[in-house]
């Protein structure tokens, strides 16, 4: 009789007792940690949603109030009521109201019935734990003649002539 082949059959079942045992354990050990690591990025995401919407809103409200004062400077009275409006708030962090208190926007009458607000190189920075999550974008709104916010407008022609979008 030939014992050679049941050395080997031998060694396969033991390696794959050795491989089920080791599993077992692996399986034993994990932590089941996902939801606690997506609580930290959807914290993320949230505070980097609502920063957008906060500067956004604060940018239509500033240039609402700047439209109606029939203010013939329109960057420098922009600029005072954004300083009225800037209410400190730590979180969103964003760089919104220090590019405005630098000058470093654009903010004139481009037609008869229309305004357009443009600021570049802003940012948006949430924070969860040790996380950091930062978004990095331009601001380009218009406006009409009334001081309300051209929403309407935002993907047509007349946006991206304005806004230099393609």
């Amino acid at each position: 009789m030939n014992r050679n082949g049941q050395l080997a059959i031998l060694m396969l079942f033991l390696v794959a007792i050795v491989l089920v045992i080791t599993t077992l354990v692996s399986f034993y050990s994990f932590e089941n940690s996902f939801s606690s690591k997506s609580v930290f990025v959807s914290k993320i995401l949230s505070g980097i949603s609502f920063g957008n919407e906060y500067f956004v809103n604060r940018a239509i409200l500033i240039a609402d109030e700047t439209i109606r004062s029939n203010s013939a400077d329109l960057k420098g009275k922009f600029r005072e009521v954004a300083i009225s409006k800037n209410l400190m708030v730590q979180s969103p962090a964003g760089n919104f109201f220090k590019k405005i208190g630098d000058g470093g926007f654009y903010f004139a009458k481009e037609t008869d019935d229309l305004y357009k607000l443009k600021i570049e190189g802003l940012f948006i920075q949430a924070s969860s734990g040790n996380n950091i999550g930062r978004r990095d974008f331009d601001m380009c709104l218009l406006f009409g003649k009334n001081g309300n916010y051209l929403k309407e407008i935002a993907n047509s022609e007349v946006y991206k002539v304005h806004c230099n979008k393609k």
